[in-house]
């Protein structure tokens, strides 16, 4: 029984960690048309929809609740789950393939967070001083999983010409700004009230957008107020 339930444990972070990412790349086959991210955004909406009838008991889907929750009951469907398929569909709408804020929201979130539970299980036994239920493992998975994913999505779009390229050792520094804020925020004691699937997105969308306008700046050699313009180039503004 107890290896049972640390495989669903398992599989439940492998889907966490594999679902998020697969459907970015998925972004790669749309065409450039402006309704393009909406058509892909539709993906997640209808998982959403089904969440949200099976959660709601409108309809009967055990196999569903049993592979997405951790207690065995459906309402819990209407929490993380279902967060985290409205930030897919969310970073799709409002970012999609040519602002990389998209991009490095999914990364924490899947890669980032999901390892985080993997390796803090497996390895945490130092815990945070500010929460014993986190570690510093954990943590440090979260921080270079997802700043490997990030900087892996970033290449692979740039070098599509969905933006433009920054060199690598301009780039890390804006990138871990972003990760590091999101780990800081994971490992706080607030997931009882406030999912990490909403927390660490949040977090990494809003500094993405506070902090790529920099990189993008000093990747062009201009002073704050000439930021603007780059911002329309690329797309971030």
């Amino acid at each position: 029984m107890m290896l049972s339930r640390g495989l669903s444990k398992l599989s439940r972070k492998l889907v966490h960690i594999t679902t998020g990412p697969i459907f970015v790349l998925t972004w790669l086959f749309f065409s450039d048309a402006p309704y393009a991210r909406f058509i892909a955004a539709a993906v997640p909406c209808l998982n959403g929809i089904r969440l949200l009838a099976v959660g709601s008991g409108l309809i009967s889907n055990p196999g569903l609740v049993n592979s997405m929750s951790r207690s065995g009951d459906k309402a819990e469907l209407l929490r993380g789950p279902l967060y985290y398929i409205a930030v897919l569909a969310a970073v799709t709408v409002l970012f999609w393939r040519d602002n990389p804020a998209g991009a490095i929201t999914v990364s924490m979130m899947c890669g980032g967070d999901g390892l985080a539970d993997i390796v803090g299980r497996r390895f945490g036994t130092g815990k945070l001083p500010w929460n014993s239920n986190k570690s510093w493992a954990g943590s440090a998975a979260m921080f270079f999983a997802g700043m490997a994913m990030a900087c892996g999505y970033f290449w692979l779009f740039c070098s599509l010409g969905y933006f433009e390229c920054f060199p690598l050792q301009l780039v890390l520094p804006y990138l871990a700004v972003v990760c590091g804020a999101c780990t800081l925020v994971e490992s706080l004691p607030v997931n009882s009230w406030f999912d990490d699937n909403l927390s660490v997105p949040l977090v990494a969308a809003g500094v993405s957008m506070l902090v790529l306008p920099l990189a993008a700046a000093a990747a062009h050699g201009c002073s704050l107020p000439q930021q603007q313009h780059v911002l329309q180039m690329l797309h971030i503004g």
